[in-house]
C-alpha cells in the first residue's frame, strides 16, 4: 500500500508548482497527467511514478477535515490535495516532493493517519 498523503493549503495546487517542487527536488524529474487530467504525478528519469498528486477539492467544513486527519489546521486553509507516493527509497523521493509541494503552496503536509 503506497504512502497517502494530504496537503490542505489556502489555494489550490497547480502545475507550476508541481514543476517548482520537482526541480527543488532534482531537475531531471518529469511530469505526466493520468486519469484524463484527474492526477499528475512526478517521475524519475526512467519513468518510474514518485509522487501521485490528485485534483485539488475545495473543503465545506474544516471541522471535518481536522477530523479525518487528526490534527488542528489554520481557518484560511480551503483546499485539499490528496498525494500518494510507493513505499521504499521511491517513496522517500515522494515525501520529499511532496514536502517541496507543500512548501510551494504554502501549506501543511499531513500523513493520513489510516496509512
Amino acid at each position: 500500500m503506497p504512502r497517502a498523503l494530504v496537503i490542505v493549503s489556502r489555494r489550490p495546487v497547480d502545475l507550476a508548482d508541481h514543476l517548482m517542487a520537482a526541480a527543488d527536488v532534482d531537475p531531471n524529474l518529469g511530469l505526466r497527467t493520468i486519469w484524463n487530467g484527474g492526477a499528475t504525478q512526478i517521475c524519475s528519469a526512467d519513468g518510474a511514478a514518485l509522487l501521485t498528486v490528485l485534483r485539488t477539492k475545495g473543503i465545506d467544513v474544516l471541522d471535518d477535515v481536522e477530523r479525518l486527519l487528526g490534527t488542528h489546521l489554520p481557518a484560511d486553509h480551503a483546499f485539499w490535495t490528496e498525494l500518494y507516493a510507493p513505499l521504499g527509497t521511491a517513496g522517500d523521493r515522494g515525501l520529499a516532493l511532496a514536502q517541496a509541494l507543500a512548501a510551494a503552496v504554502g501549506g501543511d503536509l499531513v500523513q493520513s493517519p489510516d496509512a
